[in-house]
Order: structure tokens, then C-alpha cells, then sequence
């Protein structure tokens, strides 16, 4: 009998060991699973799951860096805007059937949001919050905020995607940082030395007809400087509505217009006799930014490219070594892994659909 209650005492023992070790391996509470944390461009701590596998971008431009992060699988949930860029689509193909949860107003729809099921959802930010931050407080979903106003944030903002999507999207962000601070470097390295009156005064605009520049303090202020010219539009921030009369004061020596459809918005300035009097139009230098996976101008991937292509632009005979053709095929071999036509190449320069 003293054997038999030994045994039974054992055995009792030996399953109690078993479901603690079960208990241990395998949480029931979801809440416990390993988490990791990081800073985001407000200087919020925000917890993200150890392993991030589904990601909602609000964030138009920067859908083409998570795609050249080689992150594009974990999108779950996009912009309106994003779904519909030509090059976006023609590159990452998937992008077209992903719900788009927010809008060109900056709306989110919050049922499609949540129905995606995002462990994170990527955010510019420029100082202030978006719309949408206090709608979707209520659920369990990391915001991580990025910043956007310079060409210094576009480096920030790479890294920080490559953090959220893991190691090896964050080892292909570092390579990308060396290349485009790389960019800006052989750039400067011409421009620093040229004196004020060898910079044009460039505007850089969306339209004919809708008057907008993008003025100081700025990513695309950041570029023009960087590429050896001066930014016409003396006033703060992106998209700031003024007159033709303003411009006409201005009278910028080089007009770049920067939003589709930009070869029509270019041959409008051209053809309108209202600007026959500025500078750039008497001279024949209105230009259409290129545009790809996104808008060059804008805070995207193609930004390391866009300092070359207005470098040599703006002062082709001091970048006359610079081929921004072949720096393009390059640029996208390396991180679209995409082998780019020549006719490819004539659509992205010339802004138009492949």
C-alpha cells in the first residue's frame, strides 16, 4: 500500500511538471506574446509585436519604401492614392486588391482598417497628429509616426520603416541611407561651391490651373537647395495656394511641375499666354519631375534619384559625367529588383503610365 501511494504521489508530481512546463511554452493569454519597442518621430515609446507580419500604411509615398524595404508582403491595408500609382502597381502588382483604409483627405474608414487586422499602422507626421489618431485610439493597434519635412527625415523615416518590418528589411534600409546620403554628397560636392548667382530660382508647382507652390522648410525645398538652386516660392510649406501675379513677381528661372498628369499641367504653362511672361517659360525651361514607383519630388523611395535628376537639370554642364538614365536602370535593379525597358525608362522620366 506504502508502494502503491508513493507512486500515485509520483506520478501526480510528474503531471503537474508537464503542465507547468505546457503553461510556460504556450501562453493562452494573446497579450503575452514577445514584444519590442521603439521611438517614433514624436518621440512617443510605442510596442510593437516582437515580429511584425501585418502592416497598414497610411502613408502614401512611403508604400514605395516598404516595398524597396522588400516589406511589401506584410501591406494588409493602403491609401486610395497608393493603389492607384501606374508604377506602384506595375511593380508590386498586389497593391491594386489591398483595401485602401485611408484617403486622399486623410480619413481612415475604420471598418475596413480594423477588418485588415494590422499589428501596426505606418503615419506621417509633421508636428501634429492625423485626423484619424483619436478614431482609432480605442483599438489595440501600434501607430508608429515618421517624420517628412526634409531630406534628412527621408533618412529617419527609412530606417524607421526598416525597424517596424524586421532585421532584414532594416540591414536593406542601411544600405539605402548610405546610397541616398551617398547621392547627396557627390552632388554637393559641385554645388557647395557655387556662388549665389550661379543658382536658378526654380518653382516648383502641381498645375496651370489649380496655383499652388511648394515653398521653404520643405523635403522639396531641401532638394532644390541641395541641387544648386534657389527656391522662387517664398512662403512656408507644401502645396500653399498663390496667385499668377505672385508668381509672375517671382519670375522663376526654371518651372518644375510635380503631379500628375505632369506632361499635361507642363504643356498648359507652356501654351497659357497669362505666364508668356515669365522667365522659364521665355526660355522653354518647364520641366516634368519623373515620377515612379512614386512621385520623385515627393518623400519616397525615388528621392536618392530625384537629387541627381534636378542637379543635372539645373547645371548639366557641371554633372556632364552624371548619366541619370543608367543611375536610374541601376537605382532599380538594386532595390526593386526590377530590370527596367528602355521604353520602362522613357515613362518614368517622362511621368507618364508604363
Amino acid at each position: 500500500m506504502n508502494r502503491l501511494r508513493r507512486l500515485l504521489s509520483a506520478a501526480c508530481l510528474a503531471a503537474a511538471a508537464c503542465l507547468a512546463v505546457a503553461a510556460t511554452a504556450q501562453p493562452s493569454d494573446p497579450r503575452a506574446a514577445p514584444t519590442r519597442q521603439i521611438t517614433d518621430a514624436a518621440g512617443r515609446v510605442v510596442t510593437l509585436p516582437a515580429t511584425v507580419n501585418r502592416v497598414a500604411d497610411a502613408w502614401h509615398a512611403n508604400n514605395s519604401t516598404v516595398l524597396m524595404l522588400g516589406g511589401a508582403s506584410k501591406l494588409v491595408a493602403t491609401t486610395v492614392q497608393a493603389r492607384k500609382q501606374p508604377w506602384l502597381q506595375r511593380l508590386y502588382p498586389r497593391i491594386e486588391s489591398l483595401p485602401a483604409a485611408f484617403n486622399a483627405a486623410g480619413e481612415v474608414n475604420v471598418e475596413t482598417l480594423i477588418g485588415a487586422r494590422p499589428d501596426v499602422i505606418l503615419m506621417a507626421y509633421d508636428g501634429s497628429l492625423p485626423k484619424w489618431f483619436d478614431t482609432i485610439s480605442p483599438y489595440p493597434i501600434a501607430v508608429v509616426l515618421m517624420p517628412n519635412t526634409s531630406l534628412e527625415d527621408l533618412a529617419t523615416t527609412a530606417r524607421l520603416t526598416g525597424q517596424v518590418l524586421g532585421e532584414r528589411e532594416s540591414r536593406v534600409a542601411a544600405d539605402y541611407v548610405r546610397y541616398f546620403e551617398g547621392n547627396i554628397h557627390r552632388v554637393r560636392q559641385i554645388t557647395d561651391r557655387l556662388a549665389p548667382s550661379e543658382r536658378p530660382k526654380v518653382l516648383h508647382t502641381s498645375s496651370a490651373g489649380i496655383l499652388t507652390a511648394d515653398g521653404l522648410d520643405t523635403l522639396i525645398d531641401d532638394w532644390i537647395h541641395v541641387a544648386g538652386g534657389v527656391n522662387a516660392a517664398q512662403v512656408k510649406g507644401n502645396g500653399r495656394p498663390v496667385s499668377l501675379e505672385q508668381i509672375i513677381a517671382w519670375n522663376p528661372d526654371v518651372i518644375i511641375v510635380g503631379s500628375a498628369p505632369n506632361q499635361q499641367s507642363r504643356a498648359a504653362i507652356l501654351a497659357d499666354p497669362r505666364w508668356s511672361g515669365i522667365k522659364a517659360v521665355r526660355t522653354g525651361k518647364v520641366y516634368a519631375n519623373p515620377s515612379g514607383a512614386y512621385l520623385w519630388d515627393r518623400h519616397g523611395a525615388e528621392s536618392a534619384l530625384q537629387v541627381l535628376w534636378a542637379a543635372k537639370l539645373l547645371h548639366p554642364q557641371d554633372f556632364a559625367d552624371l548619366d541619370v538614365r543608367r543611375e536610374t536602370k541601376l537605382f532599380y535593379s538594386r532595390f526593386f529588383h526590377y530590370t527596367l525597358t528602355d521604353a520602362e525608362l522613357r515613362s518614368i522620366m517622362n511621368a507618364t503610365a508604363p
